[in-house]
């Protein structure tokens, strides 16, 4: 299957729409106030006033799940009145959107940008790290994402474009460790970028998430990164630059140099 078949052009220039993606998340969480049917930007008092709403209903999610609590759960967890809550976000969706749109921007910026295929296992271990160290520190979150990206069409479309643009990047990246001979020349970079993107997700889902919402033993995230980094590597045939010939050399040591 080629890329273009999965409408990913991995040759493309990202950081544009990368710039594109950072400014949906923006739009989403922006502060306005509502009040008399009009919309005003938020001030210091009440941007204090959004934050504690934000702060109170990321708890009570976090504690109860997202469908069990409601907007009067929120305000009684806030200390504030209901008409105070529809000032500042139009409906519980609305205030699910803000904090996911929050987390993302710190998701968008992880992972990829920081790999080049020139820098070995060192260095995926380094853009794996960011991935899995977000799924360690904000595991409520990402259960909370999960079940937002389903109700709004916002964070539905930003989820979307999102792992596109991650795997397109990741896709480009691998492109070019082929070429310099530092990884498989037998793969398809986008199919692998879509399969390893998975399994880095789907693992991380189920022992920070799934795993800890059943109370079961959580690993350490440098066992996890060491895992993940052991097995992506060996998939693509990782191999180290080597510095006298500027050619890929196979490393036979078995763990992350």
């Amino acid at each position: 299957m080629t890329s273009e078949a999965n409408g990913l052009d991995v040759e493309a220039q990202d950081s544009p729409r990368l710039q594109q993606l950072i400014k949906a998340a923006e739009d989403i969480k922006l502060a306005v106030r509502r009040q008399d049917g009009r919309e005003t930007p938020v001030g210091t008092r009440a941007m204090r006033t959004r934050s504690k709403l934000l702060e109170a209903a990321a708890r009570l999610f976090t504690e109860r799940g997202y469908l069990n609590t409601s907007l009067n759960d929120v305000a009684q967890e806030a200390g504030v009145s209901l008409p105070t809550i529809y000032q500042y976000f139009a409906d519980r969706n609305d205030i699910v959107a803000t904090l996911a749109a929050d987390h993302a921007l710190r998701m968008l910026q992880a992972g990829a940008d920081d790999w080049k295929p020139t820098s070995g296992r060192l260095g995926l271990r380094r853009a794996i790290a960011a991935l899995v160290t977000l799924y360690a520190e904000n595991s409520p979150f990402f259960s909370l994402w999960q079940v937002a990206s389903h109700v709004d069409e916002r964070l539905t479309n930003l989820r979307r474009d999102f792992e596109n643009q991650f795997r397109s990047n990741f896709a480009r990246k691998l492109r070019k460790g082929i070429e310099l001979g530092v990884i498989r020349p037998d793969l398809d970079p986008v199919e692998v970028a879509r399969a390893m993107n998975l399994m880095v997700q789907s693992y991380c889902h189920d022992v920070f998430v799934v795993g800890a919402r059943h109370g079961d033993p959580t690993p350490e995230p440098d066992d996890v990164i060491d895992l993940l980094t052991t097995l992506w590597a060996d998939a693509i045939g990782l191999r180290e630059l080597s510095a006298t010939t500027g050619t890929g050399t196979l490393s036979h040591s078995g763990g992350v140099r």
